[in-house]
């Protein structure tokens, strides 16, 4: 064959291949032109082009503006304390020998179960020590042959149940109160819960302590662990919020990423107040709206990817 030909027929199977390429990834493909408005105007008619099936294999998703409340809040610090409730000092109801401990240290026990056995020094018989409650045994001070004498034999503590004690400073007291609602978080464990209590805090430090109940039976709020709590101290209702993820800073502007079937856009938006996951928005978008409410810096980046080669 002539090589002149072979040569043809090879140049034209690479064009078809990387046209073939270019049509697969056209869902991505950014059309930013400029028209004789110049720049400004052409931004307008950015778009980037996404099929859905390419949307979510990139983990792209969408929600409708809406109205809703944002839970306006303050944050606090503490740490997980034990209920007082669960947290008992076993001592022998009448002084004597402890004859025999059948716990130990790290020991779970049952309510009523044994823990040693005391003979009385008055009649000289031998009675229990037993549990109050089911729990962990957390300190031991018994020993065989020992004089009980109105010491601590055994401390127990149940951990099904833990309080969060918060430190509240003179600046929040004005915003916190009883019966508030707070998000707790600890080493990547959160759960929502209630203030129940407000005291005044030891030793006069300048704050007061506010306690909010938690329960603990998945082990997942250790004593002694620091927390982070956010206290509600309002709600505020808007006409249309969105998620904080969906914004983007774009060109200058917070940018909202509005998709219309196969093309999303961006829109300048004008944003007001703001909680831990939703955000006013006073102008640029419409109830009902789509918009990418995950991942929408994908699209950011396809749009500088774009303007970037214009500028080139």
């Amino acid at each position: 064959m002539n090589k002149n030909i072979l040569n043809k027929k090879q140049n034209a199977l690479l064009v078809f291949i990387v046209c073939s390429a270019l049509g697969f990834f056209s869902s991505t493909t950014i059309q930013a032109s400029e028209g004789e408005h110049g720049k400004e105007e052409a931004h307008k008619d950015e778009r980037v082009f996404m099929s859905d099936s390419m949307a979510q294999k990139m983990g792209v998703m969408t929600q409708s503006v809406q109205t809703g409340s944002l839970n306006i809040t303050t944050t606090v610090y503490g740490n997980i304390v034990t209920d007082p409730a669960s947290l008992s000092h076993v001592r022998a109801r009448f002084d004597g020998m402890v004859t025999k401990v059948n716990a130990n240290l790290g020991k779970k026990v049952k309510k009523g179960e044994t823990l040693a056995v005391v003979e009385s020094n008055e009649s000289l018989k031998s009675y229990p020590v037993a549990a109050p409650f089911s729990g962990t045994v957390i300190a031991r001070h018994a020993n065989e042959g020992e004089l009980s004498n109105g010491q601590v034999l055994f401390s127990i503590a149940n951990y099904d149940d833990v309080w969060a004690q918060l430190k509240v400073f003179p600046q929040q007291l004005s915003d916190i109160a009883e019966q508030q609602s707070v998000q707790l978080s600890v080493a990547g464990s959160s759960l929502e819960t209630t203030i129940q209590h407000i005291l005044p805090s030891p030793d006069e430090k300048p704050y007061v302590l506010a306690y909010a109940k938690i329960a603990n039976t998945s082990g997942q709020w250790p004593v002694g662990a620091a927390i982070k709590g956010l206290v509600t101290i309002n709600k505020l209702d808007v006409a249309m919020m969105v998620p904080k993820a969906s914004i983007q800073e774009f060109e200058g502007a917070s940018v909202v990423f509005v998709k219309e079937g196969d093309e999303y856009r961006p829109v300048p938006v004008t944003l007001g107040q703001q909680d831990n996951y939703n955000i006013e928005v006073l102008s640029g978008l419409h109830i009902a709206d789509v918009i990418v409410s995950q991942n929408s810096y994908l699209f950011k980046a396809d749009l500088e990817k774009s303007e970037a080669g214009h500028d080139h």
